[in-house]
């Protein structure tokens, strides 16, 4: 009890970091024009080129209807391709365009300067000391199975709990 307020203030200066960093990241990739489900997918269909619709609803854990309206928009943004599989037409094979590989480098670049922003001023000893205590204070909060889930899979379950179409 004596710590309550402690924490509370701890866990508010998290939230205000991460809402900093997304308020930040969004003023900085207007003109990129990635919605935020899309990224995550052009990801993927950049490091598995060829890959299918089913494939990405997978590794996503997102339905195949999600996965295929986000595809109609990304091939319609000129962001991804699809051909036609030969072994089976009913199947299309998706890979990233020029284009779609450009706004991934952009983002990239966003995300990058971000972080160095964030850390400006950390020793290597400030930073090794501060991902000690965050992996102490993650592992204090998993339960159960999420203890051995990816924060991919973490956040996908966060979706399916919040019956978030990321659509």
């Amino acid at each position: 009890m004596a710590f309550s307020k402690q924490y509370h203030e701890i866990i508010g200066a998290m939230h205000r970091l991460e809402l900093l960093r997304r308020i930040s990241i969004r003023d900085k990739v207007r003109g990129i024009e990635i919605r935020r489900a899309q990224m995550p997918m052009l990801e993927y269909i950049a490091a598995h080129e060829g890959c299918t619709q089913a494939d990405i609803s997978k590794y996503l854990h997102v339905s195949p209807a999600s996965v295929a309206c986000s595809a109609k928009r990304m091939e319609a943004a000129g962001l991804i391709a699809r051909a036609a599989d030969e072994s089976n037409l009913r199947c299309n094979r998706l890979s990233a365009t020029a284009e779609g590989l450009a706004r991934l480098t952009q983002m990239h670049a966003v995300f990058d300067a971000l972080d160095e922003r964030t850390f400006e001023g950390f020793s290597e000893a400030e930073l090794a000391t501060l991902s000690a205590l965050l992996e102490r204070m993650i592992r204090n909060a998993a339960s159960g199975d999420t203890a051995k889930k990816t924060t991919h899979e973490l956040v996908c379950q966060l979706h399916d709990l919040e019956g978030d179409d990321p659509c």
